[in-house]
């Protein structure tokens, strides 16, 4: 009975099981394994196959997460477009949808809330700077700018400044 060579590389490319197993299963020495599997590149396909293997994975978890990412997106857009709907009917009508039964402006802090909320998360939906973060990029910059006017010193119109090179030995200048 010959032996089956297919088989076992198969066994082995799917993973699970070592040379070893494979050895004692099929009645095979571990070196002639070892030999035929340097000889026919068996760790270099696997290596394919598991390269493979992950970009798919790679893939369905980049889609599943666009997907998600989608739907994120079209909820916070149905939820502002909700809020600029119920704004504009504030507008009309300030006096109806900011008290409450009880007379407290509850639903004008509601309202405020959600505007909120609805802001936030679409800054982080699309990594914008929240007003925090764009006032300390403002004043970052600035700093930035008056350190380097600092570093360049007074400038005028008379001031020239001259680089000279003295040639090195061994370059044909001396």
């Amino acid at each position: 009975m010959s032996t089956p060579w297919n088989k076992i590389r198969a066994e082995w490319l799917k993973g699970g099981i070592t040379q070893k197993q494979l050895a004692e299963k099929y009645g095979v020495s571990l070196k002639t394994i070892q030999n035929r599997a340097s000889k026919e590149g068996w760790k270099k396909a696997k290596g394919k196959i598991r390269e493979k293997t992950e970009e798919k994975v790679s893939a369905r978890i980049v889609r599943a997460r666009v997907t998600h990412l989608e739907k994120l997106i079209e909820a916070n857009e149905a939820l502002l477009d909700g809020l600029v709907d119920l704004a504009k009917k504030i507008q009309k009508n300030p006096y109806q949808m900011m008290l409450d039964a009880n007379g407290t402006l509850r639903n004008a802090e509601s309202f405020a809330k959600a505007l909120q909320t609805a802001t936030a998360t679409q800054r982080d939906l699309y990594r914008l700077p929240n007003i925090d973060q764009r006032f300390n990029a403002k004043k970052w910059k600035d700093q930035l700018k008056l350190e380097k006017e600092k570093a360049a010193g007074p400038q005028s119109d008379q001031q020239l400044i001259w680089v000279v090179h003295e040639p090195e030995e061994g370059d044909g200048h001396g």
